[in-house]
């Protein structure tokens, strides 16, 4: 891959360009959540209207309670004065029992109305917006995903859409509701006694005053937060996408620690919200008790002068405000969620409104009816965004004429893959002109450009699927996008034999449709080289693009491969980058560039006859003019290919995750690692051991306990004082005013127990949500990267998924352990102290209604627990394909620009989001089937209990005092219990998560730290030996890789393997760097068998350098340290660090930079270009100073030049005692080691020196041959 620049400039994010610099403005919180439904159809506007009808009707039914308790208190006091008999008394008891049972069934019916519909309008307005924001992503220009800001975006897209869903369903139903029982009891209120109203309602405007100050602050708390973690989230991914360098290094502690620093920073912000909580929870509690003492002690006065004739009056206000105030109050755990998804909004909504300087999804620009291919580049200058004070291209001027071949040759850095990215549109040149037919290309529709200018990228990505879908992706908004499928396949066939990848795609067990898993990880190097040919051609574009196409392929592979892209240059306008110099020796015009400039430009014989720049190319790689070519006829070619097949289905791509095979031939995996067959803990055990997981907060939650106690008490005594105030009635005179003066006052009592006992749950519920957040996060992280490769094998544990779990596994957990813990246990505790006081004052009427209706409830929240588990189960596996997809197609931004499959892309992200809504509508009836029982069914046993308590009443079995007190007891407990329910979605994603937490925690890697193999390691690598050794991939056990390896190689020897992709090289290095552990057979190091010995002492004195170089966030030194084990990089001198980049080439480069080794690489190294990434891995195998060097096509990314100094590098570092393993496909890199294995089909055929091998004239005689190196 052609470098970005070596001239000096800085990688700093700050020195973006102006479009890079934009930033959209803060979304206000409310503003935020008001947006939220404008992504709403008229499907869901309707869902929404329904369920706001419905709510509101229910809190009106909520309201009409105040009028029955109004008479009841009513008649209740008509028959303790003698105005009516005792079978009036239960005439009327029984009316008022009736009417609280029909408002029970009135409100079932509205509630599993509002909350389905509110629901199921939730999940398709979030689907709409994760649609949204996606499309938002992919329509923004390569310079922004360049410049590292786009966080990740793959993970925001589910976890800020799942916050989002949780903001708008059901919750949203109940907070309508509140208002409509809010609004209906203050007209209730009003029209019973308007004066007493006015004095009362105070509490209202003081409550909104709470929540307003309360609710901005936290909104801005909270968009703080939210934008930390998903820096912190993108961190993680890198971390998982690159899982291989992770455990070769044996980074996990470091670079998890650096995720525990970004956590942190997290964990600070959201500590600042607890007194906030603490504020809200108490200041809201206490004004409702302060409002009814207010109330109560008004109405006394008010009787007392004669301003109210009837106390039942006083206490339909009295409950009317109560009613008004508690459904305030009742906000407060939605208005948390409420705020999350504001704010999880907002950081979505950032992205979907900046403006992209280069937009695919705009229709706009000329779409001329036919191509020629004439390309001319005029005056063209240009830099990088991110280093706008490096010119890249210089005034850089070039004509391409159609249909021939032009070949950009020169060292790394020069600008020949900055003129492809140009071309693609992928950046725009700071001056100058690109035209096409003579149209400058910035005036041509975009996706038509690219429609008809294809890519063939030196790294082919390919996308989860078959291969036949892979090729479709070619013909995505092309004229033949719609054909049949059988005229589809014709076209798909005839694409693929022109690129030579019909015959081992026909193979394979299922042919074209092949499933070829993430990234194509399924392939080899060269087979999915072939397959991205196939899909660039199968358009028929006018113009080829080819970079470093066949770099990473071995001889054989080459040899296919670059006869498929002549085949596919004919009559096309065609420019192909390349180091290989022998790919491009017959093109039309071969232009040698150096620092953005153009040193001489010709054809292969003219550039050698003028003894150039190309000539001393040509003369490094012993391209001699009298040399063979290594070219083949078609017919050589088409020989070639069928001898390959059957070694090519074997794995080869580097370090790759499979085998190459069908999905038929994939043994299923075994069930230790399959979270689905893991036996998930009960909810109860859940709690207890996240509580016992956290010894650091037992005091946190003593103080929270404590605190819980506390307010759950409030719910007894309220009963208790309630009673009370009913008897004061009765009174008359100086008595009524003094003891109704000594119960408001104890009302307000309670309201200072409110405040002090609430204030300590907000404050202690966030310290431990926090705590926990932070933990879980960190150990999931570490975790993950604990197991051993096979766990990243798996398909359901893609790098997408599981940085998706890194961030909602934790949240779950977050938000069931914060605050709804502790008001699930004064919901529970309140239940079970408001039972006891009931049995204590009436135990008959309290055995009624407590068996009669608890049964009932607990059964029904306990079966929404279980419907949603399942349900949730089923949804968050498609969801994390959604993500996946999203994951694979940010991370391939260039390839998916490239073949304008941004729609495409789309579409099957949608599909993923669509069907999981889909499979949850039918779960959604039964799940608020039972929520809307849990709400209502309240009513029903309230009615049997009134009517049967005042039977009692009358027959004198039960006292009037103690009714009141039995029956308060039990209605405050019926609405508790109701409360308790409504947490059970929470409880549910709670305790799934956990499960995984807890399963993935107690998962032990096959390849693992023992204390019988932690002190053994090596004893100086004096000599590896592998004894009969074969092995299988976990996933395809079946599948034979290596068959029978028998090799001793020594102390100080430099060992090459090299073969046919496919053959085997890739996996033993793999083995060698102890990936996986053998089938059969042993891997012997100073006569100690691999298997027995310690991973991290063993891979501590080996290096691995890897063909795609990784780099991660941080400064050119900190990546460059991590090849030594330490966890204080600072310790490592800049000497050691300079000497180790002087031997990898890197050092006049990184020097040359403004802030030398203290530049910023940026997410995935994206600040630095393929060859300088390249570097920089090699530097950091260097500063190991290994026994072991482990090179998997180390140098193949980097020009002539510095392929020929960094060799001269690494085979001074082979020198000495240390043993050099190395995979090379250029030959000349490798010519002079001791030893060279030739591989095929999964065994070594020759070994032997250069020169011997030669003399052997067998397999590797021909390699050399086809790169002329005889």
């Amino acid at each position: 891959m052609e470098e970005k620049s070596t001239e000096p400039a800085s990688t700093d994010a700050q020195e973006s360009s102006p479009s890079l610099k934009e930033e959209t403005q803060e979304v206000k919180a409310f503003d935020a959540y008001m947006r939220i439904f404008k992504y709403g159809t008229r499907k869901e506007y309707a869902l929404q209207a329904v369920a706001l009808v419905c709510a509101l009707a229910s809190g009106v039914g909520m309201a009409v309670v105040n009028l029955v308790f109004g008479q009841f208190i009513t008649i209740t006091l008509n028959y303790t004065t003698g105005v009516t008999d005792g079978a009036a008394f239960r005439n009327e008891a029984a009316k008022l029992a009736l009417y609280f049972f029909l408002i029970g069934i009135a409100r079932f019916f509205l509630t599993w109305s509002y909350s389905t519909a509110s629901t199921i309008a939730a999940y398709r307005i979030a689907g709409n917006i994760r649609h949204e924001y996606l499309k938002a992503a992919l329509r923004q220009e390569v310079a922004y995903f360049d410049a590292g800001t786009s966080g990740s975006i793959a993970v925001q897209a589910t976890s800020n859409g799942k916050l989002v869903q949780a903001g708008i369903s059901e919750k949203l139903g109940l907070v309508f509701q509140g208002l409509a029982a809010l609004i209906s009891s203050f007209v209730i209120a009003i029209v019973t006694q308007w004066k007493l109203t006015l004095i009362a309602s105070v509490i209202i405007p003081a409550t909104l005053l709470v929540i307003g100050i309360c609710s901005t602050i936290e909104a801005r708390l909270e968009s703080n937060f939210l934008r930390v973690l998903a820096q912190a989230s993108a961190f993680a991914e890198s971390l998982l996408v690159s899982a291989r360098t992770v455990h070769a290094f044996g980074l996990r502690s470091r670079l998890v620690k650096t995720f525990d620093g970004q956590l942190q920073d997290a964990h600070q912000i959201g500590s600042k919200k607890s007194p906030l909580f603490g504020g809200l929870f108490s200041a809201e509690y206490t004004i409702v008790y302060a409002g009814t003492a207010l109330a109560f002690w008004q109405g006394i006065k008010m009787i007392a002068n004669g301003e109210v004739s009837a106390p039942g009056d006083v206490f339909v206000v009295l409950f009317s405000v109560i009613i008004a105030a508690t459904s305030l109050t009742s906000t407060a755990p939605y208005l948390i969620e409420f705020t999350r998804a504001a704010s999880a909004a907002a950081e979505l909504f950032k992205l979907m409104d900046r403006k992209s300087a280069i937009d695919p999804f705009d229709d706009s620009g000329e779409q001329p009816p036919e191509i020629i291919g004439d390309l001319d580049i005029s005056s063209v200058t240009f830099s990088y965004p991110m280093r706008p004070g490096a010119t890249v291209l210089d005034d850089f001027s070039l004509r391409i004429p159609a249909g021939k071949v032009t070949a950009l040759v020169g060292e790394s850095g020069s600008g020949k893959s900055t003129i492809i990215g140009l071309i693609e549109r992928w950046y725009s040149p700071s001056s100058g002109t690109i035209a096409l037919d003579g149209r400058p290309i910035d005036q041509l529709n975009l996706n038509w450009l690219r429609k008809n200018v294809r890519l063939v990228q030196q790294e082919p990505v390919l996308f989860s699927g078959t291969i036949y879908k892979n090729i479709c992706n070619g013909l995505v908004g092309t004229p033949w996008e719609n054909e049949p499928e059988s005229e589809m396949r014709q076209r798909v066939v005839e694409a693929a034999k022109i690129a030579f990848a019909h015959d081992f795609i026909s193979a394979l067990p299922d042919g074209y449709d092949t499933v070829i898993g993430e990234r194509g990880s399924l392939l080899s190097g060269g087979q999915k080289q072939r397959v991205a040919i196939a899909r660039s051609i199968i358009s028929q574009p006018r113009v080829l693009l080819l970079d470093e196409a066949t770099s990473a392929l071995d001889p054989h592979a080459e040899e296919i491969v670059q006869q498929a892209l002549d085949n596919a240059s004919k009559g096309r306008t065609t420019i192909t980058i390349a180091h290989k110099l022998a790919t491009i020796r017959n093109a039309d015009n071969i232009v040698v560039m150096r620092k953005g400039h153009i040193v001489e430009q010709g054809t292969h014989t003219s550039l050698l006859e003028a003894q150039g720049a190309y000539a001393r190319l040509v003369h490094a790689q012993d391209l001699l003019p009298g040399g063979k070519s290594g070219e083949t006829s078609d017919s050589e070619a088409e020989n070639l290919e069928k001898s390959q097949i059957n070694q090519e289905l074997e794995p080869s791509r580097t370090l790759s995750r499979f085998p190459t095979g069908s999905r038929a031939d994939m043994e299923p995996p075994a069930t230790r690692e399959d979270f689905d067959h893991h036996r998930s803990l009960g909810l109860i055990h859940v709690i207890l051991r996240l509580v016992r997981s956290t010894p650091e907060l037992k005091w946190a939650y003593m103080v929270m306990i404590v605190g819980c106690l506390g307010g759950a008490a409030i719910f007894p005594g309220q009963a208790i004082l309630m009673s009370k105030i009913i008897e004061v009635f009765e009174l008359t005179g100086p008595a009524l005013e003094s003891r109704g003066n000594f119960f408001a006052l104890m009302f307000l009592v309670l309201g200072l127990g409110a405040l002090v006992a609430y204030f300590i749950i907000g404050w202690s519920s966030n310290v431990i949500a926090q705590q926990l957040n932070h933990k879980y996060r960190r150990q999931l992280l570490s975790d993950i990267l604990r197991q051993d490769l096979r766990f990243f094998d798996r398909p359901e544990n893609s790098s997408g998924a599981l940085a998706s779990r890194i961030d909602s596994y934790p949240q779950a957990v977050l938000e069931l352990m914060g605050f709804n813990i502790a008001l699930i246990i004064v919901c529970g505790v309140a239940v079970l102290a408001s039972s006891v006081v009931a049995f204590a004052f009436g135990w008959k009427l309290a055995l009624v209604i407590v068996f009669a209706g608890l049964p009932p409830l607990l059964v029904a929240g306990y079966a929404r627990i279980r419907l949603e588990g399942k349900m949730e189960n089923v949804v968050s596996k498609k969801f994390s394909t959604s993500a996946s997809i999203a994951s694979e197609a940010v991370n391939a931004i260039r390839t998916v620009s490239s073949l304008a499959i941004e729609k495409s892309v789309l579409e099957n992200y949608t599909q993923e989001i669509n069907h999981a809504i889909t499979m949850s509508r039918t779960p959604v009836l039964s799940i608020m089937f039972a929520f809307a029982f849990t709400q209502s069914v309240e009513y029903s046993f309230l009615a049997l209990g009134f009517w049967y308590g005042c039977r009692l009443v009358s027959f004198g079995e039960l006292s009037l005092a103690d009714f009141f007190v039995a029956f308060l007891a039990v209605f405050f407990s019926g609405q508790q219990a109701s409360i308790l329910f409504g947490f059970s979605s929470s409880m549910t994603k709670a305790r799934n998560a956990a499960n995984y937490i807890f399963w993935l925690e107690e998962l032990e890697p096959t390849i693992v730290e023992t204390p019988s193999n932690h002190e053994i390691g090596p004893q100086g690598f004096q000599s590896i030996n592998l004894d009969h050794l074969q092995f299988s991939y976990p996933m395809r056990p079946n599948t034979t890789v290596l068959k029978g390896i028998d090799l001793e190689i020594k102390k100080g020897q430099f060992v090459a393997f090299v073969g046919a992709s496919g053959c085997g090289k890739s996996t033993m290095i793999a083995m060698l760097e102890r990936f996986y552990d053998p089938t059969t057979g042993h891997i012997i190091v100073d006569s100690v068998a691999l298997d027995t010995m310690s991973p991290r002492l063993y891979r501590s004195q080996v290096a691995l350098v890897q063909q795609e170089p990784v780099l991660y966030s941080g400064s050119i030194r900190e990546n460059i340290s991590m090849g030594i084990p330490t966890d204080d990089p600072s310790s490592i001198p800049d000497s050691a660090i300079e000497v180790a980049c002087r031997a990898a080439n890197a050092w006049d480069f990184v020097s040359s930079l403004p802030e030398g080794l203290n530049t910023l690489c940026g997410a995935n190294g994206s600040h630095l270009s393929g060859g300088q990434r390249q570097r920089i891995t090699i530097a950091r195998a260097l500063i190991r100073n290994p026994k072991v060097l482990l090179l998997d096509e180390a140098t193949s990314a980097l020009d002539t030049e510095s392929e020929r100094i960094v060799q001269n590098a690494i085979n001074q570092a082979a020198a000495g005692d240390r043993i050099t393993i190395a995979v090379a496909h250029r030959l000349s890199t490798i010519r002079h080691a001791d030893m060279i294995c030739v591989f095929n089909r999964g065994k070594v055929v020759e070994i032997g020196t250069h020169d011997e091998l030669l003399a052997l004239g067998g397999l590797y005689k021909k390699m050399c041959e086809a790169q002329s190196l005889t």
